[in-house]
């Protein structure tokens, strides 16, 4: 069996499914269970929110270590989803190894099409609004902040900005947008509930939700980061409104 590539195998599946937001001990386990195909002594597989540590040894080979660090983290259950299932596959001998491999370069990359992330957003955003006792103007105007957060990631796309910059500049837009409607055409909205349904899409709930899960199987690093990560998310959306609002005097 080729280690080396075994080892680069349970590397890419553990940093696909760490970008896609899941678990650290879910990212764990799934590269032990590849590496553990080897038949070798040793196998460790450490994971936290922003690296990867993969050893693989034995008495009969020179020791495998790599490290991979983990920048981009988007929730995408539909790679985590595939992961497993390539995963299960190749420890099944479904797959051999290097069908595994591919199949995993495959899906690297993939992301929801634009049209379905628009389209989920909007209808977030909209449904959120009807969720929290809007009316129909409302709901709208919920629906229109979606689209700022369709525009904002574009511009992400084209000039890849920081994370906190994103979420301030995109909770800002809505802050402003929202105030200038209710001010000059939807009279009877109420900002509040506009509001807490266009920032929907930005809070880190999965963050925080696999932030809690980490921490009840123990892993406090991973915790500590993942929250951390939430926290300053929460910041910046909440710096984002607030400076809205102060541009635009809230509403009249």
């Amino acid at each position: 069996m080729d280690y080396k590539k075994l080892v680069e195998t349970a590397a890419l599946a553990g940093k696909i499914m760490m970008e896609s937001n899941a678990e650290s001990y879910r990212v764990e386990d799934t590269m032990l269970r590849i590496l553990k195909v080897s038949g070798l002594e040793t196998t460790e597989a450490f994971a936290i929110a922003t690296a990867l540590v993969i050893t693989l040894d034995d008495p009969s080979i020179d020791a495998i270590t790599v490290v991979r660090r983990v920048t981009i983290r988007n929730t995408n259950l539909n790679n985590i989803s595939q992961v497993n299932t390539i995963c299960r596959n190749f420890t099944e001998s479904k797959y051999n190894l290097n069908q595994a491999y591919s199949a995993l370069k495959e899906i690297q990359d993939e992301r929801y099409k634009p049209f379905t992330r628009g389209l989920g957003i909007i209808l977030f955003t909209s449904f959120f609004a009807l969720l929290l006792g809007g009316n129909i103007n409302e709901i709208v105007v919920a629906g229109m902040n979606g689209l700022i957060l369709i525009f904002v990631n574009k511009i992400d796309k084209r000039i890849s900005m920081d994370g906190f910059i994103k979420n301030a500049l995109s909770s800002a837009f809505i802050a402003i947008i929202t105030v200038l409607l209710k001010n000059y055409v939807f009279k009877n909205i109420n900002i509040d509930v506009v509001t807490a349904s266009s920032i929907m899409p930005l809070l880190p709930g999965a963050a925080i939700t696999n932030a809690f899960r980490d921490l009840l199987h123990g892993d406090y690093m991973s915790f500590g980061a993942k929250a951390l990560e939430a926290v300053v998310v929460a910041l910046s959306i909440a710096l984002g409104v607030a400076i809205g609002l102060l541009l635009t005097g809230g509403a009249l």
